[in-house]
């Protein structure tokens, strides 16, 4: 079938999954230009009302729900007799995949994994959608933006939880995965509800957590005869996670719905708070492609690898480095050669805050003169230790690392937690509530080193004239639905939102660097959900950003007597990110000529002609255009590297088979 033409656009080129429902196809829009998968039914279905019925429905369940944790539908429609579902094309490899290759995952990559299915499950459940048949198959691990996100596939067995509990008797025949099906589900009730689905979340975090389902195939039939459930501690199939999780899991796989947890949110919170209570060993990845190393490393910290001081991960090369990285979210230091095949050590270091900006790198180099000290630590390595090494040095080095790590941590533990307080929480009960939180000076206020994001949507005041209020303000909630994940997810806090603007500040170690990335990375995924919703959309409204870094005075403000004091930050930094904002065109990141003498030669910009700060001299303003293509000087040699961005990486690669199951 490959080359054929489906619904006169799509041109299939390789198949790459198949199942119940139907087979997976990367495909070539030849509308638009770009590859895409495209599920078309099996052949011999079509001829089923109900089959076509459901492969209907399964196009319609997904384009309800806006959630970036769900496989986006571009289309649907029916080739001659064969219906087909249009798809976003993933980059990566399903859960199934990832658990076959590692066994288990850490109990830190256990609960990021569930926070992005439970939100997707919360916009499902919320418009009314029960999956039925979550498993690993149908988890993708995408590559977006150099990070993994997670991509809740095949809504094909979905159904709408209002008909599920209309239906006036159960289904013939029991559709979906037994081993990860809730014993409603198993028995054929007419009853499901969204509860089935955490119950099958639940059954995910087991096997993820311990590497087994959390019951035999055996228990499967007995459940669908109606004989209890009964789950095996997690503690007695692996002891070293302890018993704090027994509860959890004993909760989680209650087989009457209202002893479990009522949602997907509520297991995902749940399980976060008692994997974060266990007390967990630093965790180093080693990069260095000298096959010695490993062996190195494990010999000389046996003791503290013994004692779970330490857990020590390795990769070969940079290139490897970030992928175990996203595989290891809660590593806390890198130690990195420079001179290595596929990706050297000043590459990765370039590259390593795209996907942790919170972690130390530490580079290690036979090379000690003082240019290539320089160059590392301006590039922003935390330390730089020469080989032969000193292992005394070494474990000195990781303390003071691992300190500075959990401090930037805590911190941005404590905004995001402040954050979320004054979401939910009045200004008077909250004034008096910080300062008694560990660490928090609201009241007293304080002066620190910051930098200052502000973000504008253009052209929206002349918008909001011309639509409906609510849909105007729709269309806001969208853009910012975008923005500020990409913008708190890289340490920023949100300050406020001012008519159709948020200002975001940025403080601790690499202040600057991180709101840098966050504002280039924000810019780059509203132009990507322009391109993919189209130039009617919310997102090709595009944004405005301006950005300067300076000393602020962090503290509340407000009126004590009538209850409304704001915790903000005030400074030059703060006006003048402001009015760089006021100033910006559409997608410009604006910076002054001073704050770009600070920037190192990775950022690319461009001057900006005719444009000043107000009742300011005529200083040059430029627009930050994004990390460039860089020349990056080897130890001991001169060779070029070519840094792509993720977007650019993404169009010149192989793109990787994205794997998703029909039911």
């Amino acid at each position: 079938m490959s080359g054929r033409q489906i619904g006169n656009r799509y041109l299939l080129e390789r198949r790459i999954a198949d199942g119940g429902m139907g087979t997976i196809w990367v495909a070539l829009d030849a509308q638009l230009q770009r590859r895409v998968a495209l599920k078309l039914m099996a052949m011999g279905l079509p001829a089923s009302a109900q089959a076509r019925s459901q492969f209907e429905q399964e196009a319609r369940a997904v384009a309800q729900l806006q959630s970036p944790h769900v496989v986006q539908v571009h289309d649907y429609g029916v080739d001659g007799d064969t219906p087909y579902i249009v798809m976003e094309l993933l980059e990566g490899e399903d859960l199934e995949a990832r658990l076959e290759r590692q066994g288990r995952l850490p109990s830190s990559a256990v609960a990021t994994l569930l926070q992005q299915v439970a939100r997707a499950l919360a916009a499902a459940h919320a418009a009314g959608i029960v999956h039925h048949d979550l498993k690993p198959a149908n988890l993708f691990l995408a590559r977006v933006d150099s990070q993994e996100v997670v991509k809740v596939l095949d809504f094909g067995l979905a159904r709408l939880s209002a008909e599920a509990q209309a239906a006036e008797a159960p289904p013939a025949k029991v559709m979906g995965t037994p081993r990860y099906m809730s014993p409603e589900q198993l028995r054929g009730e007419p009853t499901a509800d969204p509860r089935s689905d955490v119950w099958s979340l639940a059954v995910v975090a087991y096997r993820a957590l311990t590497g087994r389902l959390p019951f035999s195939a055996d228990i499967v039939a007995e459940l669908r005869r109606g004989a209890p459930v009964q789950v095996e501690p997690p503690s007695q199939v692996l002891p070293e996670l302890g018993k704090g999780l027994d509860a959890f899991f004993a909760q989680a796989l209650a087989e009457v719905p209202a002893r479990r947890f009522q949602s997907a949110l509520e297991l995902s919170a749940a399980f976060s708070s008692r994997a974060e209570a266990r007390r967990r060993a630093a965790k180093v990845l080693v990069i260095d492609d000298e096959p010695s190393m490993e062996v190195l490393m494990r010999q000389r910290f046996r003791k503290q690898i013994r004692e779970a001081h330490y857990e020590f991960i390795f990769a070969v090369d940079g290139l490897d480095g970030l992928e175990k990285l996203r595989e290891n979210p809660d590593t806390d230091v890198v130690l990195s050669d420079i001179n290595m095949p596929k990706m050297d050590g000043l590459t990765f270091l370039s590259r390593v805050s795209e996907v942790n900006p919170l972690v130390k790198v530490v580079i290690v180099s036979a090379y000690s003169d003082m240019d290539n000290i320089r160059v590392v630590m301006n590039r922003g390595a935390f330390d730089f230790l020469v080989k032969p090494i000193d292992f005394a040095d070494l474990e000195a080095t990781l303390t003071k690392a691992l300190r500075h790590v959990t401090e930037l941590r805590q911190m941005v533990q404590s905004a995001e937690e402040n954050q979320l307080l004054r979401l939910f929480v009045h200004h008077s009960l909250l004034e008096r509530v910080l300062p008694l939180l560990p660490g928090h000076s609201m009241a007293m206020g304080e002066k620190d080193q910051a930098t200052v994001a502000f973000l504008d949507v253009p052209g929206f005041t002349a918008l909001a004239h011309q639509e409906r209020p609510e849909t105007a303000l729709q269309r806001l909630n969208a853009i910012f639905e975008v923005l500020v994940p990409e913008l708190t997810g890289r340490g920023g806090m949100v300050d406020k939102f001012v008519g159709d603007a948020v200002m975001v500040v940025f403080r601790g170690q690499d202040h600057l660097l991180r709101a840098l990335e966050a504002c280039l990375s924000a810019r780059r995924r509203l132009r990507e959900m322009a391109f993919r919703h189209g130039d009617q959309s919310a997102y090709a409204q595009g944004v405005c950003m301006g950005l300067d870094s300076g000393e602020v005075l962090c503290g509340s403000v407000g009126a004590r007597r009538l209850g409304r004091l704001d915790y903000t930050v005030i400074g030059e930094a703060a006006n003048t990110a402001a009015r760089l904002a006021s100033l910006a065109s559409k997608d410009q990141l604006l910076i002054t000529d001073t704050l770009r003498q600070r920037l190192d030669e990775s950022f690319e910009c461009l001057r900006i002609e005719g444009r000043s700060l107000p009742g300011a001299a005529q200083v040059p303003l430029h627009d930050v255009l994004g990390r460039q293509r860089e020349r990056l000087p080897n130890v001991g040699e001169t060779s070029t590297v070519e840094v792509k961005t993720p977007a650019e990486a993404h169009e010149s690669g192989a793109l990787a088979a994205q794997v998703a199951k029909a039911g």
